[in-house]
Protein backbone atom coordinates (compact mmCIF):
# COMPACT_ATOMS: atom_id res chain seq x y z
CA UNK A 1 0.00 0.00 0.00
CA UNK A 2 2.74 2.23 0.63
CA UNK A 3 4.60 1.94 -2.32
CA UNK A 4 1.87 2.61 -4.27
CA UNK A 5 1.03 5.89 -2.17
CA UNK A 6 4.60 6.59 -3.66
CA UNK A 7 4.00 5.78 -7.44
CA UNK A 8 1.17 8.28 -7.02
CA UNK A 9 2.71 10.44 -5.56
CA UNK A 10 6.30 10.69 -8.45
CA UNK A 11 3.70 10.47 -11.00
CA UNK A 12 1.90 13.68 -9.81
CA UNK A 13 5.18 15.46 -9.14
CA UNK A 14 6.26 14.56 -12.38
CA UNK A 15 2.75 15.72 -14.21
CA UNK A 16 3.28 18.88 -12.53
CA UNK A 17 7.04 19.51 -13.75
CA UNK A 18 5.70 18.74 -17.34
CA UNK A 19 3.13 21.53 -16.65
CA UNK A 20 5.54 23.63 -15.63
CA UNK A 21 8.07 23.41 -18.98
CA UNK A 22 4.52 23.45 -20.91
CA UNK A 23 4.92 20.02 -22.00
CA UNK A 24 8.51 21.49 -24.15
CA UNK A 25 10.62 18.65 -25.22
CA UNK A 26 14.00 17.65 -26.46
CA UNK A 27 14.36 16.52 -29.70
CA UNK A 28 12.89 18.83 -31.90
CA UNK A 29 13.67 20.43 -35.40
CA UNK A 30 13.88 24.21 -35.46
CA UNK A 31 13.89 26.71 -38.67
CA UNK A 32 15.32 29.86 -38.74
CA UNK A 33 14.90 32.31 -41.90
CA UNK A 34 17.41 33.77 -43.17
CA UNK A 35 17.73 37.24 -45.01
CA UNK A 36 20.33 36.46 -47.33
CA UNK A 37 22.25 33.58 -49.43
CA UNK A 38 25.33 31.88 -48.83
CA UNK A 39 27.92 31.13 -51.10
CA UNK A 40 30.50 29.98 -48.44
CA UNK A 41 31.00 27.90 -44.91
CA UNK A 42 34.40 28.50 -44.69
CA UNK A 43 34.78 30.33 -41.20
CA UNK A 44 38.28 31.92 -42.62
CA UNK A 45 36.70 33.40 -45.63
CA UNK A 46 33.09 33.50 -44.70
CA UNK A 47 31.42 37.00 -44.75
CA UNK A 48 28.01 38.86 -44.06
CA UNK A 49 25.88 38.14 -40.92
CA UNK A 50 24.05 34.92 -42.09
CA UNK A 51 26.93 33.01 -42.69
CA UNK A 52 28.32 34.14 -39.50
CA UNK A 53 25.02 32.64 -37.71
CA UNK A 54 25.17 29.00 -39.21
CA UNK A 55 29.01 28.69 -38.65
CA UNK A 56 27.95 29.74 -35.22
CA UNK A 57 25.99 26.03 -35.21
CA UNK A 58 28.91 24.30 -36.78
CA UNK A 59 31.95 25.67 -34.75
CA UNK A 60 33.19 26.60 -31.84
CA UNK A 61 35.75 29.05 -30.70
CA UNK A 62 38.13 29.12 -28.02
CA UNK A 63 35.50 31.66 -26.41
CA UNK A 64 31.72 32.09 -26.81
CA UNK A 65 29.47 35.12 -26.28
CA UNK A 66 26.60 34.39 -23.95
CA UNK A 67 23.30 36.48 -23.92
CA UNK A 68 24.57 39.29 -21.68
CA UNK A 69 27.85 39.93 -24.46
CA UNK A 70 30.24 37.89 -21.60
CA UNK A 71 33.06 35.82 -23.26
CA UNK A 72 32.38 32.10 -21.56
CA UNK A 73 34.43 29.07 -22.46
CA UNK A 74 33.72 27.32 -25.51
CA UNK A 75 36.73 24.82 -26.84
CA UNK A 76 38.88 26.71 -24.04
CA UNK A 77 37.91 25.54 -20.68
CA UNK A 78 39.85 28.17 -18.90
CA UNK A 79 42.23 31.17 -20.03
CA UNK A 80 44.57 33.67 -18.50
CA UNK A 81 46.85 36.70 -19.37
CA UNK A 82 49.93 38.67 -17.89
CA UNK A 83 49.47 41.81 -15.96
CA UNK A 84 49.34 43.80 -19.52
CA UNK A 85 46.87 41.42 -21.13
CA UNK A 86 49.71 41.22 -24.37
CA UNK A 87 49.51 37.10 -23.50
CA UNK A 88 46.88 34.97 -23.41
CA UNK A 89 46.90 30.88 -22.10
CA UNK A 90 44.43 29.18 -23.42
CA UNK A 91 43.81 25.53 -21.95
CA UNK A 92 41.97 23.53 -24.38
CA UNK A 93 39.23 20.77 -23.49
CA UNK A 94 41.42 17.22 -23.93
CA UNK A 95 37.80 15.68 -24.99
CA UNK A 96 37.14 18.56 -27.86
CA UNK A 97 37.35 16.52 -31.57
CA UNK A 98 36.10 17.20 -35.21
CA UNK A 99 33.08 15.72 -36.77
CA UNK A 100 34.95 12.96 -38.40
CA UNK A 101 36.29 12.12 -34.39
CA UNK A 102 39.83 12.74 -35.09
CA UNK A 103 40.99 15.40 -32.38
CA UNK A 104 40.90 19.01 -31.76
CA UNK A 105 44.18 20.47 -30.68
CA UNK A 106 45.79 24.12 -30.06
CA UNK A 107 47.53 23.05 -33.73
CA UNK A 108 44.40 23.82 -35.34
CA UNK A 109 43.57 27.16 -34.10
CA UNK A 110 47.26 28.33 -34.91
CA UNK A 111 46.57 26.54 -38.62
CA UNK A 112 42.48 28.54 -38.56
CA UNK A 113 44.28 31.85 -37.80
CA UNK A 114 47.42 31.45 -40.01
CA UNK A 115 45.40 30.71 -42.86
CA UNK A 116 42.89 33.83 -42.37
CA UNK A 117 45.88 36.17 -42.23
CA UNK A 118 47.58 34.76 -45.17
CA UNK A 119 47.82 36.88 -48.50
CA UNK A 120 46.73 34.06 -50.56
CA UNK A 121 43.57 33.62 -48.40
CA UNK A 122 42.24 37.48 -49.61
CA UNK A 123 40.34 38.17 -46.22
CA UNK A 124 40.30 41.33 -44.69
CA UNK A 125 41.17 39.87 -41.03
CA UNK A 126 41.39 43.17 -39.33
CA UNK A 127 39.97 41.19 -36.09
CA UNK A 128 43.28 39.52 -36.03
CA UNK A 129 45.80 42.04 -36.68
CA UNK A 130 46.22 42.99 -32.74
CA UNK A 131 48.16 39.31 -32.96
CA UNK A 132 51.79 40.20 -33.24
CA UNK A 133 53.19 40.27 -36.52
CA UNK A 134 50.19 39.34 -38.51
CA UNK A 135 49.96 42.91 -40.20
CA UNK A 136 53.73 41.76 -41.63
CA UNK A 137 52.35 38.70 -42.54
CA UNK A 138 49.33 39.80 -43.98
CA UNK A 139 51.43 42.42 -46.15
CA UNK A 140 53.48 39.53 -47.59
CA UNK A 141 56.37 41.35 -45.50
CA UNK A 142 56.74 38.54 -42.95
CA UNK A 143 56.62 34.24 -42.92
CA UNK A 144 54.14 33.31 -40.49
CA UNK A 145 56.56 32.14 -38.14
CA UNK A 146 56.85 36.01 -37.25
CA UNK A 147 53.33 35.45 -35.64
CA UNK A 148 52.58 35.47 -32.10
CA UNK A 149 50.72 32.33 -31.65
CA UNK A 150 52.21 29.15 -30.23
CA UNK A 151 50.55 25.62 -30.00
CA UNK A 152 52.72 24.72 -26.56
CA UNK A 153 50.93 21.37 -26.30
CA UNK A 154 48.03 19.65 -28.13
CA UNK A 155 45.71 21.22 -25.30
CA UNK A 156 47.54 24.67 -24.38
CA UNK A 157 47.61 27.72 -26.97
CA UNK A 158 49.51 30.85 -26.69
CA UNK A 159 48.66 34.31 -28.09
CA UNK A 160 50.57 36.95 -27.76
CA UNK A 161 49.73 40.39 -29.24
CA UNK A 162 51.27 43.87 -30.41
CA UNK A 163 49.73 45.65 -27.41
CA UNK A 164 47.32 45.03 -24.56
CA UNK A 165 44.28 43.72 -25.61
CA UNK A 166 41.76 42.80 -22.76
CA UNK A 167 39.19 42.07 -24.90
CA UNK A 168 40.71 39.24 -26.81
CA UNK A 169 38.40 36.30 -25.64
CA UNK A 170 35.48 38.37 -26.81
CA UNK A 171 37.25 38.24 -30.22
CA UNK A 172 38.23 34.75 -30.52
CA UNK A 173 34.33 33.96 -30.57
CA UNK A 174 34.53 35.54 -34.33
CA UNK A 175 34.39 32.92 -37.31
CA UNK A 176 38.44 34.04 -38.17
CA UNK A 177 38.99 32.54 -34.85
CA UNK A 178 37.80 29.20 -35.56
CA UNK A 179 40.02 26.29 -35.80
CA UNK A 180 40.76 24.34 -39.34
CA UNK A 181 42.19 20.74 -39.78
CA UNK A 182 45.15 21.07 -41.52
CA UNK A 183 44.99 17.82 -43.07
CA UNK A 184 41.67 17.89 -43.69
CA UNK A 185 41.71 21.46 -45.33
CA UNK A 186 44.51 20.46 -47.71
CA UNK A 187 42.37 16.78 -48.41
CA UNK A 188 39.30 19.83 -49.92
CA UNK A 189 41.89 20.49 -52.79
CA UNK A 190 39.83 24.05 -52.85
CA UNK A 191 36.60 23.27 -52.20
CA UNK A 192 36.18 23.43 -48.53
CA UNK A 193 33.61 25.07 -46.72
CA UNK A 194 31.54 25.52 -50.70
CA UNK A 195 29.14 22.65 -50.03
CA UNK A 196 28.23 20.27 -47.17
CA UNK A 197 30.58 17.31 -48.83
CA UNK A 198 33.78 19.40 -48.04
CA UNK A 199 33.50 20.57 -44.08
CA UNK A 200 34.09 18.95 -40.97
CA UNK A 201 33.08 20.74 -37.98
CA UNK A 202 33.53 20.92 -34.02
CA UNK A 203 30.45 22.92 -32.76
CA UNK A 204 27.55 21.59 -31.76
CA UNK A 205 25.58 20.65 -35.00
CA UNK A 206 27.41 19.39 -37.98
CA UNK A 207 26.24 18.08 -41.23
CA UNK A 208 23.79 14.41 -41.13
CA UNK A 209 24.79 13.99 -44.96
CA UNK A 210 26.22 15.60 -48.50
CA UNK A 211 23.07 16.91 -49.47
CA UNK A 212 22.27 19.20 -46.40
CA UNK A 213 22.97 22.17 -48.66
CA UNK A 214 20.22 22.73 -51.25
CA UNK A 215 21.11 25.79 -53.68
CA UNK A 216 18.51 25.05 -56.26
CA UNK A 217 16.19 27.92 -56.76
CA UNK A 218 13.56 27.34 -54.45
CA UNK A 219 15.28 25.26 -52.52
CA UNK A 220 17.89 26.75 -50.84
CA UNK A 221 18.49 25.75 -47.61
CA UNK A 222 21.34 24.51 -44.88
CA UNK A 223 20.06 22.13 -42.78
CA UNK A 224 22.39 20.89 -39.59
CA UNK A 225 22.19 17.80 -37.10
CA UNK A 226 23.14 17.51 -33.75
CA UNK A 227 26.80 16.21 -33.25
CA UNK A 228 27.68 13.13 -31.79
CA UNK A 229 31.03 14.17 -31.38
CA UNK A 230 30.37 17.43 -29.56
CA UNK A 231 31.59 17.44 -26.06
CA UNK A 232 30.74 20.95 -24.53
CA UNK A 233 29.35 22.15 -21.25
CA UNK A 234 25.93 20.87 -21.88
CA UNK A 235 23.48 18.00 -23.86
CA UNK A 236 22.57 19.50 -26.81
CA UNK A 237 18.74 19.68 -27.18
CA UNK A 238 17.88 19.98 -30.12
CA UNK A 239 17.84 17.51 -33.28
CA UNK A 240 18.38 19.44 -36.10
CA UNK A 241 18.11 23.41 -37.39
CA UNK A 242 17.06 24.38 -40.76
CA UNK A 243 17.91 27.28 -42.30
CA UNK A 244 16.08 28.95 -44.91
CA UNK A 245 17.10 31.31 -47.16
CA UNK A 246 13.93 33.35 -48.09
CA UNK A 247 15.64 34.27 -51.84
CA UNK A 248 12.45 35.63 -52.99
CA UNK A 249 11.09 37.56 -49.44
CA UNK A 250 7.67 35.35 -49.95
CA UNK A 251 7.67 35.36 -45.89
CA UNK A 252 7.65 38.85 -45.76
CA UNK A 253 3.75 39.87 -46.64
CA UNK A 254 2.70 36.98 -43.57
CA UNK A 255 5.72 36.44 -41.35
CA UNK A 256 3.56 36.33 -37.83
CA UNK A 257 1.38 33.70 -40.12
CA UNK A 258 4.62 31.62 -40.97
CA UNK A 259 5.34 31.18 -36.88
CA UNK A 260 2.07 30.54 -35.48
CA UNK A 261 1.53 27.73 -38.30
CA UNK A 262 5.06 26.76 -37.37
CA UNK A 263 6.68 26.37 -40.57
CA UNK A 264 8.89 29.02 -39.36
CA UNK A 265 10.70 29.23 -35.58
CA UNK A 266 12.41 32.08 -35.84
CA UNK A 267 13.15 35.35 -38.07
CA UNK A 268 13.91 38.77 -37.94
CA UNK A 269 10.71 41.09 -37.50
CA UNK A 270 9.68 44.67 -38.52
CA UNK A 271 9.36 47.07 -35.22
CA UNK A 272 5.33 47.89 -36.46
CA UNK A 273 4.88 43.93 -36.28
CA UNK A 274 6.14 43.10 -33.10
CA UNK A 275 2.68 43.91 -31.17
CA UNK A 276 0.90 41.63 -33.41
CA UNK A 277 3.56 38.92 -32.94
CA UNK A 278 3.31 39.12 -28.86
CA UNK A 279 -0.42 39.27 -29.19
CA UNK A 280 -0.34 36.08 -31.14
CA UNK A 281 2.06 33.96 -28.18
CA UNK A 282 5.13 34.67 -30.05
CA UNK A 283 8.39 35.66 -27.73
CA UNK A 284 10.02 38.56 -28.58
CA UNK A 285 13.90 38.72 -28.37
CA UNK A 286 15.43 42.11 -29.25
CA UNK A 287 19.72 43.48 -29.92
CA UNK A 288 20.11 46.81 -29.58
CA UNK A 289 22.09 46.62 -32.61
CA UNK A 290 21.30 48.86 -35.25
CA UNK A 291 21.22 52.85 -35.63
CA UNK A 292 18.29 54.69 -38.19
CA UNK A 293 19.56 57.43 -40.16
CA UNK A 294 19.68 59.05 -43.91
CA UNK A 295 21.58 57.06 -46.25
CA UNK A 296 23.17 58.71 -49.43
CA UNK A 297 24.39 57.06 -52.74
CA UNK A 298 27.39 58.72 -53.35
CA UNK A 299 27.30 56.58 -56.41
CA UNK A 300 24.65 58.41 -57.72
CA UNK A 301 25.27 61.76 -60.42
CA UNK A 302 23.00 63.51 -57.94
CA UNK A 303 24.96 63.29 -55.41
CA UNK A 304 28.86 62.30 -56.26
CA UNK A 305 29.88 65.48 -54.72
CA UNK A 306 30.64 65.98 -50.53
CA UNK A 307 29.97 69.09 -50.05
CA UNK A 308 26.75 68.81 -51.85
CA UNK A 309 25.65 65.53 -49.43
CA UNK A 310 27.06 67.75 -46.78
CA UNK A 311 24.69 70.59 -47.11
CA UNK A 312 21.74 68.34 -47.84
CA UNK A 313 22.61 67.09 -43.72
CA UNK A 314 23.27 70.32 -42.23
CA UNK A 315 19.60 71.74 -44.10
CA UNK A 316 18.44 68.55 -41.41
CA UNK A 317 16.22 69.94 -38.09
CA UNK A 318 17.22 67.04 -36.13
CA UNK A 319 14.47 67.92 -33.31
CA UNK A 320 11.78 67.47 -35.91
CA UNK A 321 12.97 63.78 -36.71
CA UNK A 322 13.62 63.20 -33.69
CA UNK A 323 9.94 63.53 -32.63
CA UNK A 324 8.82 61.44 -35.07
CA UNK A 325 9.82 58.69 -32.84
CA UNK A 326 9.44 60.36 -29.58
CA UNK A 327 10.20 57.04 -27.52
CA UNK A 328 13.03 55.98 -29.43
CA UNK A 329 16.63 57.15 -28.22
CA UNK A 330 18.79 59.20 -30.41
CA UNK A 331 21.56 58.33 -31.85
CA UNK A 332 24.97 59.82 -30.73
CA UNK A 333 26.69 58.41 -33.86
CA UNK A 334 27.06 55.82 -36.14
CA UNK A 335 28.00 53.24 -33.59
CA UNK A 336 24.65 51.21 -32.14
CA UNK A 337 24.29 50.76 -28.07
CA UNK A 338 25.75 47.28 -28.40
CA UNK A 339 28.97 47.72 -29.26
CA UNK A 340 31.22 48.09 -26.52
CA UNK A 341 35.08 49.45 -25.87
CA UNK A 342 36.99 48.04 -22.89
CA UNK A 343 33.73 46.71 -21.93
CA UNK A 344 32.32 49.70 -21.61
CA UNK A 345 29.61 51.58 -24.21
CA UNK A 346 31.42 53.10 -26.69
CA UNK A 347 30.03 56.67 -26.42
CA UNK A 348 31.27 57.98 -22.90
CA UNK A 349 27.85 59.38 -20.95
CA UNK A 350 27.13 62.41 -21.75
CA UNK A 351 28.48 62.66 -25.14
CA UNK A 352 26.97 65.08 -27.40
CA UNK A 353 25.32 63.25 -30.22
CA UNK A 354 26.19 63.84 -33.86
CA UNK A 355 24.24 66.87 -35.84
CA UNK A 356 25.26 69.24 -38.95
CA UNK A 357 22.25 71.43 -38.40
CA UNK A 358 23.64 74.29 -39.60
CA UNK A 359 21.60 77.03 -41.19
CA UNK A 360 24.35 79.29 -42.09
CA UNK A 361 25.72 76.97 -44.39
CA UNK A 362 22.95 77.64 -46.77
CA UNK A 363 24.77 81.07 -47.32
CA UNK A 364 26.86 79.11 -49.70
CA UNK A 365 24.87 77.23 -51.71
CA UNK A 366 24.91 79.29 -54.94
CA UNK A 367 28.58 79.52 -55.16
CA UNK A 368 28.39 75.73 -54.45
CA UNK A 369 26.18 74.85 -57.15
CA UNK A 370 27.88 77.47 -60.13
CA UNK A 371 31.05 74.98 -59.49
CA UNK A 372 29.16 72.22 -60.10
CA UNK A 373 27.49 74.05 -62.89
CA UNK A 374 24.22 73.88 -61.88
CA UNK A 375 21.03 75.86 -61.84
CA UNK A 376 19.12 74.78 -58.65
CA UNK A 377 19.71 71.71 -56.05
CA UNK A 378 19.03 68.46 -57.98
CA UNK A 379 15.44 66.96 -56.71
CA UNK A 380 16.10 63.55 -54.71
CA UNK A 381 13.79 60.76 -54.21
CA UNK A 382 14.58 58.95 -50.45
CA UNK A 383 13.22 55.24 -50.61
CA UNK A 384 11.59 54.17 -47.03
CA UNK A 385 9.83 51.25 -45.95
CA UNK A 386 6.03 51.54 -45.85
CA UNK A 387 5.00 51.88 -42.60
CA UNK A 388 3.70 54.51 -40.84
CA UNK A 389 7.07 55.51 -38.73
CA UNK A 390 9.52 55.49 -41.74
CA UNK A 391 7.30 57.70 -43.77
CA UNK A 392 6.42 60.04 -41.37
CA UNK A 393 10.05 60.18 -40.59
CA UNK A 394 10.89 60.66 -44.53
CA UNK A 395 8.23 63.22 -44.98
CA UNK A 396 9.61 65.61 -42.01
CA UNK A 397 13.61 65.36 -43.86
CA UNK A 398 11.70 65.94 -47.08
CA UNK A 399 9.91 68.82 -45.80
CA UNK A 400 13.34 70.40 -44.43
CA UNK A 401 14.90 70.28 -47.75
CA UNK A 402 11.25 71.51 -49.72
CA UNK A 403 12.08 74.61 -47.22
CA UNK A 404 15.81 74.84 -46.69
CA UNK A 405 16.63 73.89 -50.49
CA UNK A 406 13.56 75.02 -52.59
CA UNK A 407 13.17 72.42 -54.65
CA UNK A 408 10.61 69.30 -55.02
CA UNK A 409 11.88 65.99 -52.84
CA UNK A 410 10.29 62.70 -53.63
CA UNK A 411 9.16 59.83 -51.17
CA UNK A 412 9.38 56.20 -52.47
CA UNK A 413 7.27 53.60 -50.57
CA UNK A 414 8.25 50.26 -50.32
CA UNK A 415 7.69 46.65 -49.14
CA UNK A 416 10.45 44.48 -47.04
CA UNK A 417 11.30 43.03 -50.47
CA UNK A 418 11.40 45.78 -52.78
CA UNK A 419 13.18 47.77 -50.40
CA UNK A 420 16.18 45.45 -49.80
CA UNK A 421 16.28 44.79 -53.28
CA UNK A 422 17.04 48.25 -54.73
CA UNK A 423 19.31 48.59 -51.44
CA UNK A 424 21.72 45.52 -52.53
CA UNK A 425 21.54 46.58 -56.47
CA UNK A 426 22.44 50.11 -55.48
CA UNK A 427 19.17 51.58 -57.19
CA UNK A 428 18.42 54.69 -55.00
CA UNK A 429 19.52 58.20 -54.60
CA UNK A 430 18.32 58.09 -50.56
CA UNK A 431 17.12 55.79 -48.19
CA UNK A 432 15.94 55.86 -44.68
CA UNK A 433 18.40 52.78 -43.53
CA UNK A 434 18.67 50.86 -40.68
CA UNK A 435 22.37 49.84 -39.97
CA UNK A 436 22.44 47.10 -37.71
CA UNK A 437 26.35 46.36 -36.35
CA UNK A 438 26.71 42.68 -36.89
CA UNK A 439 29.15 42.16 -33.66
CA UNK A 440 29.81 44.30 -30.67
CA UNK A 441 33.18 45.88 -31.78
CA UNK A 442 33.20 49.45 -33.29
CA UNK A 443 35.54 47.55 -35.78
CA UNK A 444 31.85 45.30 -37.15
CA UNK A 445 30.21 49.14 -37.85
CA UNK A 446 33.23 50.51 -39.49
CA UNK A 447 33.60 47.55 -42.22
CA UNK A 448 30.07 48.25 -43.03
CA UNK A 449 31.42 51.10 -45.16
CA UNK A 450 34.63 49.64 -46.87
CA UNK A 451 34.71 49.71 -50.26
CA UNK A 452 33.09 46.41 -50.95
CA UNK A 453 30.85 46.27 -48.41
CA UNK A 454 26.85 46.10 -48.50
CA UNK A 455 24.95 48.65 -48.77
CA UNK A 456 27.14 52.28 -48.57
CA UNK A 457 28.68 51.90 -51.88
CA UNK A 458 31.58 54.21 -50.46
CA UNK A 459 34.53 53.22 -52.91
CA UNK A 460 36.76 55.62 -50.90
CA UNK A 461 40.38 54.81 -50.79
CA UNK A 462 41.68 56.88 -47.88
CA UNK A 463 38.48 55.61 -45.96
CA UNK A 464 39.99 51.56 -46.62
CA UNK A 465 43.41 52.78 -46.01
CA UNK A 466 42.36 53.93 -42.58
CA UNK A 467 40.61 50.56 -41.87
CA UNK A 468 43.47 48.67 -42.68
CA UNK A 469 45.54 50.77 -40.21
CA UNK A 470 43.65 50.55 -37.45
CA UNK A 471 45.86 49.68 -34.05
CA UNK A 472 43.18 48.41 -31.96
CA UNK A 473 43.00 51.73 -29.63
CA UNK A 474 40.02 53.67 -28.72
CA UNK A 475 41.69 56.76 -30.47
CA UNK A 476 42.01 54.48 -33.60
CA UNK A 477 38.95 53.90 -34.06
CA UNK A 478 37.35 57.12 -33.70
CA UNK A 479 40.01 58.70 -35.99
CA UNK A 480 38.26 56.39 -38.62
CA UNK A 481 34.87 57.08 -37.63
CA UNK A 482 35.61 60.66 -37.90
CA UNK A 483 36.54 59.78 -41.31
CA UNK A 484 33.90 58.02 -42.57
CA UNK A 485 31.43 61.19 -41.07
CA UNK A 486 33.28 63.68 -43.46
CA UNK A 487 32.04 61.51 -46.07
CA UNK A 488 28.51 62.42 -45.52
CA UNK A 489 26.98 59.34 -46.28
CA UNK A 490 25.23 58.31 -43.77
CA UNK A 491 23.03 60.61 -41.06
CA UNK A 492 22.44 58.56 -37.75
CA UNK A 493 19.40 59.82 -36.05
CA UNK A 494 17.70 57.09 -33.74
CA UNK A 495 19.45 54.47 -32.08
CA UNK A 496 17.58 51.24 -32.82
CA UNK A 497 16.93 47.32 -32.69
CA UNK A 498 16.78 44.12 -34.28
CA UNK A 499 13.80 42.08 -33.19
CA UNK A 500 13.68 38.18 -33.18
CA UNK A 501 10.15 36.66 -33.26
CA UNK A 502 10.22 33.02 -31.74
CA UNK A 503 7.55 30.73 -32.65
CA UNK A 504 4.71 29.97 -29.87
CA UNK A 505 5.32 26.70 -29.64
CA UNK A 506 9.02 26.77 -29.21
CA UNK A 507 11.53 27.65 -26.10
CA UNK A 508 15.03 28.04 -25.34
CA UNK A 509 16.51 30.01 -28.55
CA UNK A 510 19.07 32.66 -27.34
CA UNK A 511 20.29 35.41 -29.27
CA UNK A 512 23.71 36.88 -28.48
CA UNK A 513 24.22 40.62 -28.94
CA UNK A 514 27.06 39.27 -31.75
CA UNK A 515 24.18 38.05 -33.33
CA UNK A 516 24.80 34.37 -32.91
CA UNK A 517 22.12 32.58 -32.37
CA UNK A 518 22.18 29.35 -29.77
CA UNK A 519 19.72 26.19 -30.84
CA UNK A 520 21.60 23.87 -28.02
CA UNK A 521 19.20 24.10 -25.75
CA UNK A 522 15.91 24.78 -27.74
CA UNK A 523 12.85 22.81 -27.38
CA UNK A 524 9.06 22.40 -29.02
CA UNK A 525 6.02 21.19 -27.79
Amino acid sequence: MGKRWICLLLSLVLCCLCAGCGGYKADGSFTYLLPQNITSLDPQTASGSAAEVVISTLFEGLCRIDEDGKAVPGVAKSWESNADSTEFTFHLRKDAQWSDGSPLTAQDFVFGITRALAPSTGTLAEDLLLIRGARAYSNGEADASALGLEAVDDHTLVIRLEKSSPDLPSLTAGAHYMPCNQSYFESCEGHYGLSSEYLITNGPFTFGNVYAWQTDSGERSITVSRSETYQGDHKVQAASVTFLIDYDQSYDEDPITALVSGSVDILTLPDDQAQAAEDQGCTLLSLNDAVTGLLLNPQSEKLENTQLRSLFFKSLNRQDLLAQRGNTPEAQGIMPACVLWDKEPYYAEGQTAYTLQDSEALQGLPSLLSGLDLEEVPSITVICLDDPESVAVTNTLLSAWNSALGNAFNLERLTASQFQSRIESGDYEAALYTLRAGGTTPYDVLKSFESTAFPTLLQNTDYDQALRSLSFDLASYQNAEQLLLEQHVFYPIFQDETIYAVSPNTKGIVVAPDQTIDFTEARKR
